[in-house]
């Protein structure tokens, strides 16, 4: 089977290159980590998220979206080990429906977060006093967050056991 152009140029990098001769420890490294930065990312949006929905409510929300930095940062330091991951093996993943499934749920989480930020409902949320219950739409925002982002850490796991049917 020939390869695609886009393959070829990935497998041409420094980086797969570096990967490649690194494969037996390089790779649990990377998933060890990759695993602290969905702790991160799960644990402080997931939170915010099930605050939002009504769970310990006698915590301000505005209280726990100043863990949300944390969130971020565990995002960020996924998106650069994915890449990684991605340039490791191209095929592995391009060609996986469980990858393309968590791209799309990502880009899902994505739009949800601008809804979120874009609009009233952030300000309403982190005003809000301990005890208080979030507006509807606030809790409709957070089950798809807290949705998506499980979608999201499935289909990561996933990715292993729906491999395509042929590696280069």
């Amino acid at each position: 089977m020939d390869i695609a152009p886009w393959e070829a140029f990935i497998r041409g990098t420094a980086l797969h290159a570096f990967i490649y001769a690194h494969e037996p420890w390089l790779w649990p490294t990377m998933q060890t980590l990759h695993y602290l930065g969905a702790s991160l990312l799960l644990g402080t949006i997931g939170l915010f998220d099930l605050r939002a929905l009504g769970m310990a409510k006698a915590i301000p929300p505005g209280a726990i979206h100043r863990l949300i930095p944390w969130g971020i940062a565990g995002y960020v330091w996924n998106l650069m080990l994915g890449t990684v991951f991605f340039f490791g093996h191209p095929d592995q993943y391009f060609y996986n429906n469980a990858f393309r499934f968590k791209l799309t749920l990502m880009a899902l989480a994505g739009i949800n977060i601008a809804v979120f930020y874009g609009t009233h409902a952030f300000a309403e949320v982190s005003a809000l006093p301990a005890g208080a219950d979030a507006p509807r739409r606030v809790k409709v925002i957070a089950g798809i967050s807290l949705a998506a982002w499980i979608g999201v850490l499935m289909c990561g796991r996933l990715i292993t056991f729906f491999r395509p049917p042929f590696f280069h």
